[in-house]
């Protein structure tokens, strides 16, 4: 609004200026005319004056022209230009703008001179640009947060994770996994972990105590003897015992257990990859997955817990993530910027992007253009005009008044000096 009241306060002043000197010139005509007699210099100010007269009141009209009817004479001829032909006018400068300022060779001639990636690159790898786009990031993740349907978000997830199960081989992946542990040589170092887990286990006298309540329990009562036996030593002697051959096992790479495992392993390998039977049971598995509620409630929770933890990172102070952002925005702008092939390869995704996008909406913002003018009024059109270059057109009316002066001394001297 303040802007607007000094473009007119800006065009009134004009106006005056103009008309003020069109007032002025009319005056020096009238008494160079009316005491020419006294001197022979005031024949060559009354020609000045009077062609001055002319030349402003001839622009006065070709500016009044433009917008309205020069004396309120509706029936002038080419006048009330930009209300009359307002129409054409906005189809005009929709597809002038659209076509000089939006061609593809002139978007294509300001990224090569602009070079966007290294102004990019130079832009971001300061901690306060970065910071900002940081903030910009952070604060549109936050505000879409709240445009999520939870249900819909959940059933989606649902969906999704089911899908994938389904769509899994799972007899192939597992023999694939198991094929490459068993190339490498790796089998045997789970095998190795397997086995110290093991041993480590049974060697606790938690799990020794254990054993021997179960064994007490289990045998007759008849078996009173060994019922004792069993009760007191009989869980620490098998735990002991197993521990002793999973060590055994451990540090012997030989040891004929290791083979039975290696035969094992591949028989089952060999039956994931080519025996039906197994495959189909890993398929009705894999069903049962799929649509098991403990699959559901398990995506539910981790969506739940990534959600509440985004969340709160998202409406804190001091964010971790609007902070990780701002590092590696910055950190972008310095790797962008010492890398030329990088900042090529940029350059040429924007010049080949940048007109395909542009060829998608020129006509659209040619469009948007031309119904945006058709839209205003006749009155608010030339308010608009007459406020953004009103102010020049006066000085249009000034420099006809001068220029039409020194015609007209040009022209004074000529017909004196025929």
């Amino acid at each position: 609004m303040a802007d607007t009241e000094l473009k007119r306060r800006k065009l009134r002043n004009a106006r005056r200026r103009a008309t003020g000197l069109l007032a002025l010139f009319a005056v020096v005509y009238v008494l160079a005319t009316h005491y020419g007699h006294l001197h022979a210099s005031l024949a060559w100010v009354a020609a000045f004056s009077e062609a001055a007269m002319v030349g402003a009141l001839a622009d006065w009209y070709a500016v009044v022209a433009l917008f309205r009817h020069p004396l309120g004479l509706k029936r002038l001829p080419h006048t009330a230009i930009i209300p009359r032909k307002k129409d054409r006018i906005a189809d005009n400068l929709g597809e002038f703008i659209q076509g000089e300022f939006f061609s593809n060779e002139r978007i294509t001639h300001v990224i090569d001179t602009v070079d966007p990636a290294r102004r990019a690159a130079r832009w971001l790898r300061h901690a306060d640009n970065a910071g900002r786009v940081a903030i910009w990031l952070h604060t549109g993740l936050r505000n879409a947060g709240g445009l999520f349907n939870e249900n819909e978000v959940r059933a989606y997830l649902q969906r999704s994770v089911s899908r994938h199960v389904l769509s899994t081989d799972l007899a192939a992946l597992a023999g694939r996994i198991l094929a490459s542990l068993t190339r490498s040589g790796r089998h045997q170092e789970v095998l190795d972990l397997l086995l110290r887990y093991g041993a480590g286990q049974l060697k606790r006298p938690e799990l020794q105590q254990s054993l021997n309540v179960i064994f007490a329990e289990k045998l007759p009562f008849y078996f009173q003897r060994l019922k004792h036996w069993a009760g007191t030593k009989g869980g620490e002697f098998t735990a002991r015992t197993l521990a002793e051959l999973l060590e055994e096992v451990e540090q012997n790479p030989d040891h004929p257990l290791r083979r039975h495992f290696d035969d094992w392993l591949q028989e089952f390998i060999n039956k994931l990859q080519t025996d039906p039977d197994y495959r189909w049971r890993l398929e009705q598995l894999t069903q049962k997955l799929a649509q098991h509620p403990a699959l559901y409630r398990y995506v539910d929770d981790v969506w739940r817990e990534w959600r509440n933890a985004a969340f709160a990172d998202l409406n804190s102070e001091h964010s971790r993530l609007q902070a990780f952002l701002a590092r590696q925005i910055s950190r972008f702008g310095e790797v962008l910027e010492q890398d030329a092939a990088m900042q090529q390869w940029v350059n040429q995704r924007v010049r080949e992007q940048v007109p395909r996008w542009a060829d998608r909406y020129r006509h659209r913002l040619g469009q948007f253009i031309a119904e945006k003018m058709k839209e205003w009024n006749e009155s608010e059109l030339v308010d608009k005009l007459e406020l953004n270059i009103g102010t020049e057109l006066q000085y249009i009316r000034i420099n006809g008044a001068i220029v039409g002066g020194l015609v007209g001394l040009i022209i004074h001297a000529v017909s004196r000096y025929l």
